[in-house]
């Protein structure tokens, strides 16, 4: 947990130098509304799921089962002490993996805002037809583009495993929800034990949807803005060899051979590669599953 913490810290380091750099405003409006997500959701879980259970044979029963079957609590205490439960693991479930979609998404769009300032930087010189493009101008660009690949490797290596975590959980919620919200069973016993979960269910659901969309599309803009960027160093390129100017030639191939890669693909630990494409194909995967799963407890 100790490297993981100096891991964040040396990675979050890294992103404002970057944008620094840049000169790029950090995104105050995305802090923001961030720290109050993270404040909202277990407060929200948490009333959700302590709406249904007024029942004291109801609280009763939950109470044994999160004190192993052990009567710690007297008669007439049980609901008051489930509220009490509940809350503390909702907030340290819900708030740990709220905040590591938030976290993720900042700096997802810091990043992308780094690459975006930069290919228009070199997109303005390349579209300028009184702007000289040569062996300097070209080796700066790639050696910037260079320093912020280093950063979103650092990136991908820190913050793989926990969003791959967070992505599956968010998944088998919205799984879940789809499960449990069977709109074809339209049994009237089923119908009326159900309604009371309603809330849970369908916050379980929606919160792991949004987080989901929200950490493919931060996740999907870094890849279009490092491809916008891979662009420009190509237009770049090509305008010094169609320039002839033999000597630069000579020392900017091998540079850019040397220097060449495909745009960076963020990923959940190697699993789900971020690019606009895993969205129909994910949520196409989960109302199959779905429907699977429905299929054999029917």
């Amino acid at each position: 947990m100790t490297v993981r913490k100096r891991q964040v810290s040396h990675l979050l380091h890294d992103v404002e130098n970057l944008i620094s750099n840049k000169n790029i405003e950090i995104p105050k409006l995305g802090i923001v509304t961030g720290i109050i997500t993270i404040i909202l959701v277990p407060f929200i879980a948490w009333m959700s799921l302590t709406i249904p259970f007024q029942d004291k044979d109801q609280c009763r029963i939950l109470v044994n089962q999160h004190s192993l079957g052990f009567h710690f609590v007297k008669d007439g205490n049980n609901c008051f002490v489930l509220f009490i439960v509940v809350f503390f693991r909702q907030f340290f479930q819900c708030t740990l993996r709220t905040a590591v979609t938030v976290v993720y998404v900042i700096i997802c769009c810091s990043l992308r805002n780094v690459l975006k300032a930069h290919s228009e930087l070199g997109a303005k010189r390349v579209t300028n037809p009184n702007a000289k493009i040569d062996n300097v101008h070209f080796k700066s660009y790639l050696q910037t583009h260079e320093s912020v690949l280093s950063v979103l490797k650092s990136f991908e290596k820190t913050m793989s495993l926990p969003i791959f975590l967070t992505v599956s959980s968010d998944i088998m919620a919205v799984m879940f929800g789809v499960v449990i919200l069977d709109p074809l069973n339209n049994v009237p016993e089923y119908i009326s034990y159900i309604v009371k979960y309603i809330p849970a269910v369908i916050f379980i659901s929606l919160s792991g949807m949004a987080s989901f969309l929200c950490i493919c599309f931060a996740a999907a803009e870094v890849h279009e803005a490092g491809k916008n960027a891979r662009d420009v160093e190509k237009d770049m390129l090509k305008q010094i060899l169609n320039s002839g100017q033999t000597s630069d030639i000579q020392k900017v191939v091998p540079f850019c051979i040397l220097h060449s890669s495909p745009p960076f693909v963020l990923s959940a630990w190697g699993v789900f590669r971020f690019t606009r494409g895993l969205l129909l194909s994910a949520f196409g995967n989960v109302l199959t599953f779905s429907l699977l799963i429905m299929q054999i407890l029917k």
